[in-house]
Parts: structure tokens; sequence; C-alpha cells
């Protein structure tokens, strides 16, 4: 089997994910060909993918561009003539909206090629209008399986059309070891522990991270320090709130981290917090746990569902209700004996969502695709009018 498999940009944990499913793939007689659009994402400070693609082959159709910059009909064609040249037999894509994903969908119709959608998008993520609704469903039936987050992501797939039995939990997934490296001070023995205790979040400074919530919270807890590692648009009204509510000592803003720091960044926290209104999954989420710490988490992430067990490896809450906030603020410290327990239990769960998660998952969805493809090809005639529309 030939598998293709798109993103607009690859980070580190694409190529991580890429590289144990390329591994798996080879072992079976398989091959997994990754498309990068373009090799710059001003959103996303990622290192160069030039140097990954040792279990996979890496084609960048674009390099040294910039992936907003692209317009829909110059990826289309590019993308087109790759995977006329790569010819799969399966085709990988990124969910439904997206420039490639529409475009590689089409090429799949068109060719009688089995296609997977990598999907964590959940119901509540924003308001759901019946006309978009109805789009999205239309597109999400033309695919023969997924690979998604977890529960809440395979539950919309399954109301938008997608059979929960061809999808497959796991596309949101980091190297676990990479992150356990370093040993977390929660669970190191004979060190005083920190005070005050530290909250850190790694998230991009945008309105729906609710750090502006956060920060609120902390101005009635002075029993908490918070750490924030990320940059975005929303640093300035950050700033000017820090110094409104007097918490200039209390608070630290790092800017943007390289990915190659992270572990050591996790290391100065005691509790990672992510305080989202909105999040597909939280994969910073994963790096903490990987890292050995107690989890505090917006129960709108999706991954709150099956990542964070209550009172075990920590804690969930409601973003739109700061006192949900508040009472787990309070609730920590009263057990902090327990944080090195939560920390492991944290490490425990996460485990068994790593990469060999994605690596089997992946492979699982695409023969499931090509099974399907096989036995029932789409031969709709509205499937027939999309893919000369895309």
């Amino acid at each position: 089997m030939i598998a293709a498999i798109a993103y607009a940009t690859f980070g580190p944990f694409h190529s991580a994910r890429l590289e144990a499913a390329g591994v798996l793939g080879k072992a079976r007689g398989h091959t997994l060909v990754g498309i990068q659009i373009a090799s710059g994402q001003t959103d996303y400070q990622w290192p160069a993918a030039s140097s990954y693609g040792k279990d996979y082959q890496l084609r960048t159709l674009f390099p040294g561009q910039e992936y907003w910059k692209l317009e829909s009909g110059e990826i289309k064609k590019a993308l087109c003539q790759a995977l006329n040249e790569i010819n799969p037999q399966v085709v990988v894509l990124p969910g439904w909206g997206f420039k490639e994903s529409v475009a590689g969908l089409g090429w799949c119709l068109r060719n009688g090629v089995a296609r997977v959608v990598i999907s964590d998008s959940q119901a509540i993520d924003n308001p759901r209008r019946p006309g978009r609704q109805w789009v999205k469903s239309f597109l999400v039936k033309r695919f023969q399986a997924a690979l998604a987050g977890g529960q809440p992501h395979i539950r919309y797939l399954a109301r938008l059309g997608l059979p929960a039995r061809r999808c497959y939990v796991g596309c949101d997934v980091v190297d676990n070891a990479f992150f356990a490296r370093i040993t977390n001070p929660v669970e190191q023995e004979n060190i005083p522990p920190r005070e005050p205790p530290v909250l850190l979040s790694c998230l991009r400074l945008l309105p729906r991270k609710n750090v502006l919530g956060v920060l609120e919270a902390l101005a009635g807890h002075p029993h908490w320090d918070w750490i924030i590692a990320g940059d975005g648009p929303h640093r300035a009204k950050i700033e000017s709130e820090i110094a409104e509510l007097g918490l200039k000592k209390r608070v630290r803003l790092l800017g943007h981290v390289d990915y190659m720091q992270l572990p050591e960044i996790y290391a100065q926290a005691d509790v990672y917090l992510q305080p989202s209104l909105s999040e597909p999954w939280g994969l910073a989420v994963n790096e903490a746990m990987a890292s050995g710490l107690p989890v505090v988490v917006s129960n709108r992430c999706g991954c709150h569902e099956d990542l964070v067990k209550e009172g075990v490896n920590g804690f969930t809450f409601d973003p739109r209700k700061p006192s949900t906030l508040s009472k787990v603020l309070d609730q920590l410290p009263a057990c902090r004996e327990q944080w090195p327990e939560m920390g492991q239990a944290s490490r425990d769960i996460i485990r068994e969502w790593g990469l060999d998660l994605f690596a089997q998952n992946l492979w699982r969805a695409c023969d499931t695709a090509i099974h399907q493809q096989s036995e029932r090809p789409d031969r709709r005639l509205a499937t027939r009018a999309l893919s000369r529309l895309i």
C-alpha cells in the first residue's frame, strides 16, 4: 500500500508521528509519503522540516514559501500533480475546510482513490449554523474513514454522517519520550516544595485561550504564580491586564519558546493549566502529562474527556463559569502531598496516547478506507458532481 498524507506545514510532532507510522508501515510492506504544502506558516514558528523523513518520504510543494499566501488554485494544481506522481491507494487529509483538504478530496473522487479524514473538530467548538453543517456533512460523508482526536470528535463525525465504527482515535499525540526525559520537581523526593506553587500554560495569546479570565481568578488567589509560554496578537492586552491587577511579580510571559526547549519549561512548573474557551484538542496537555505534571483542563478542550481523570491526574473546570476555576485553585493546595501521585497518573494515562497509537490507527483507517472503496465505491450522482466542482 502507498499512503499519502498532507498537512499545511510539518511541525516536530507531525514528523514524530509520521516517523512512527513509517516504521510500522515498512514492517508491513507499506510506503508512507508526507506532503507538506509549504515550508512556512506564520501562526506557528516551527523549525524547518528539511531533516525529517527517515522512515517516510517527504515532499514540500512550495519550499521557502508562506502557506497563508498561497492561493487555492495553485495549491490544487501542485497537490494534484504530486498525487498523480505518487499514485497512492489512499490519501489522508487534514479536515474538510482547508485548501489542501478540498483539493485532495476532489482528486480522490475523480480518481476513485480511498480517502481518510483527520479531524479533531468537536460539536461544541463554535456556534453551528444549519447551512454550514449541511455542507460539512456533505463533505464528511465522502470520506470512508477517519483518524480523530478522541471520543468527542468521533461523536461529531458520526453526527456528520461518518459511522463511528470507521473512526479511530489518536491523531493528536506527541513524542512522549521527548517530554519524559527530564524529571519534574513535583516527582523528586527530598526537594522542598516551591512557594508559591507554579502554574504553567503553553498557548498562543489569543482571546479564545482565556488568559484574561485566569488573570482575574489569580488576582483573588495569591497562593499561585503563573508562567505563560507563547506569544500572539493578544499580548499587549494581557500585559495591560497584568499591570492593572497588580500581578507583575506573579505572572511571567516568556514569549515564544523553541520546541526543543519545552521540556525544560515544563520542569519549572508544579501544575499545568489549559484554560481555553474553545480548543479542538490541546496538545500541550499531552506534553505536560508526559512531563509528569498534574493538569487542570477546561472542559471546552477536546482532550479533557480522554486524558483527564477527575481527582486522579487533575481536574476540569468550565471556563464560562469563573467560580469553577477558583474552586480548583483552592482545591489543589489542599491535596499538595498527592501531586507526585497525580503526576505519575498523568504519565500512566498518556502512555496509551503516544506515537504507537497514531501509527497503528493511521494504518487501520487506511485499511478501512481501502476496503470501503473496494466493496462500496461511491457512485452517487452528488459525489460525481462534487468531484468536478473541487
